[in-house]
């Protein structure tokens, strides 16, 4: 739900910013605001998909919700921890 309302609330930025401004600034702006948005979405999958194969959910299942194949699942969540610890 938090995440739903941050994306939410960075739109209607987004929108309002987008009507008070044109060209390539706007763009660029406009460009900056979803990557960061994507960014909160993609640490937030990631956290969550600790969070189930910790809590016991097979690394199957949880590529199958996340629609990725294992390999590449226990790639992402190797890649991260490798980040937590280093």
């Amino acid at each position: 739900m938090r995440i739903g309302s941050l994306i939410g609330s960075a739109e209607e930025r987004l929108l309002r910013l987008r009507g008070a401004q044109s060209g390539p600034t706007a763009e660029v702006q406009l460009l900056q605001g979803l990557g960061r948005s994507a960014g909160l979405v993609e640490a937030a999958w990631e956290r969550t998909a600790v969070a189930a194969v910790s809590g016991g959910v097979s690394l199957q299942e949880v590529a199958r919700w996340a629609d990725m194949f294992p390999e590449a699942l226990r790639g992402m969540l190797s890649a991260g921890a490798q980040e937590d610890h280093g």
